[in-house]
C-alpha cells in the first residue's frame, strides 16, 4: 500500500524553499542596516538545516549566508572571527563533497573575506596568505561565467594588492571589478570598487577625482537602498571634503554618517565618523568640541577593543592638547 505521507524529496523541496525565504529575508534586514535581526533569522535557518530532509547544498548555502554575516559583525564590532570561520569551512567541505563549483567559489571568497576582516581589525597577519582564497574563487567564477562573483573576487584581489603596496596592480583590478559591476548593474560591487579607487586618488592628492569616486559610490548605495554601508560612504566624503577645505559639506556628510551609524548600531562607522567630526571641529578652532568627539570615539573603540582606532583617537587628543 502506497504511503499517504509526502516523500523525502517533496519535504526536501519544501525545506529548500523555506531556507531560501529565510536567506532572502535575512539579506533584506541586513541591507536595511539591521544586522542582529538578520543574524537571528539565519540562526532559525541553522536549526532548520538539522532536519534530515535538508539537502547538502541547501545546508551549504545557508551556512554561507550566516558565515558572511558573522564576518560582517566582526568587521563592524570586532567580535571573534572563529564562529564565522567554522561555519564557512563547513560550507566549503560540503561544496567539495558535493562537487558544487559555485558553492566552493563562494566559500573560498567568504573564508578569505573573514580572515581579511579579522586581520584588518587587529592590524596583523600576512596579506600574502589571503590572496590565494580570492584568486581561487576568481578562477572558479571565471569558469562558471559568474559576472557578479568575478566582480567581487577581482575587487578583493585588488584590495590585497593594495594592502601589499602594489597600487597600480590594485587600480587595474578595481577598474576591472567596476567595469563588470557597472555593465551588469551590481551596485554593492560597484560601491566597493569606486570607494577604493577614490582612496587611491586621495593618496595621490587628486582630491577632485577622489570626491567624484566617493560621490558615485554613495549614489550606488542610495539607488539600490543598501543602507548598511551608507555611514562608511558618508565618512569618506566628509574626509575628502575636509581635505578640500569645504567644511560645510564635510560637516553635512559627517552628520549623516554619525546619525546613520548610531541608528544602525554600527560601532566601527560611529568611531570613524566621530574622529572625522573631531577633525572638522579642529579645523574650525572648536577645540572643546573636537576633544569631546575624540573622547567619544576612544570610548567606543575601547568598548569593542579596536586597538588601532583607540590609538588614532588617543593621538588626535594628544595633538589637540599640544597645539
Amino acid at each position: 500500500m502506497a504511503s499517504l505521507l509526502p516523500d523525502q524529496q517533496t519535504l526536501a523541496a519544501h525545506i529548500s524553499t523555506l531556507l531560501l525565504t529565510l536567506e532572502t529575508t535575512a539579506q533584506a534586514y541586513f541591507q536595511s542596516g539591521q544586522l542582529e535581526p538578520a543574524l537571528e533569522i539565519c540562526q532559525m535557518g541553522m536549526q532548520l538545516i538539522q532536519r534530515p530532509e535538508t539537502t547538502a547544498t541547501a545546508q551549504a548555502q545557508l551556512k554561507l549566508v550566516y558565515g558572511n554575516m558573522l564576518a560582517v559583525k566582526t568587521n563592524f564590532e570586532n567580535t571573534p572571527i572563529e564562529d564565522a570561520l567554522l561555519v564557512l569551512e563547513e560550507a566549503k567541505v560540503i561544496a567539495q563533497k558535493t562537487d558544487t563549483p559555485h558553492l566552493l567559489a563562494d566559500a573560498l571568497q567568504s573564508i578569505g573575506y573573514a580572515h581579511y576582516m579579522a586581520a584588518s581589525n587587529k592590524r596583523e597577519g600576512d596579506p600574502h596568505l589571503l590572496l590565494p582564497y580570492f584568486q581561487q574563487a576568481l578562477e572558479h567564477r571565471r569558469r562558471l561565467q559568474d559576472n557578479r562573483g568575478m566582480s567581487e573576487s577581482l575587487f578583493y584581489v585588488g584590495l590585497i594588492s593594495d594592502v601589499l603596496g602594489q597600487m597600480e596592480t590594485a587600480r587595474t583590478y578595481y577598474t576591472q571589478a567596476l567595469q563588470l559591476a557597472q555593465q551588469h548593474n551590481y551596485p554593492r560591487e560597484a560601491f566597493e570598487a569606486l570607494r577604493h579607487l577614490g582612496f587611491l586618488e586621495q593618496v595621490r592628492g587628486n582630491l577632485s577625482q577622489a570626491h567624484h569616486y566617493f560621490a558615485e559610490s554613495l549614489q550606488q548605495l542610495e539607488q539600490a537602498n543598501i543602507y548598511v554601508y551608507l555611514p562608511f560612504a558618508h565618512i569618506v566624503l566628509a574626509d575628502v571634503c575636509l581635505d578640500q577645505k569645504n567644511t560645510d559639506q564635510a560637516s553635512f556628510h559627517c552628520q549623516q554618517a554619525c546619525e546613520l551609524a548610531e541608528e544602525m548600531h554600527i560601532q566601527k562607522a560611529h568611531i570613524f565618523a566621530l574622529l572625522t567630526h573631531g577633525r572638522i571641529c579642529q579645523s574650525k578652532q572648536a577645540s572643546e568640541q573636537a576633544r569631546e568627539a575624540f573622547a567619544q570615539a576612544y570610548a567606543i573603540a575601547h568598548t569593542i577593543k579596536l586597538t588601532y582606532a583607540m590609538q588614532q583617537a588617543s593621538t588626535a587628543q594628544q595633538n589637540l592638547s599640544s597645539n
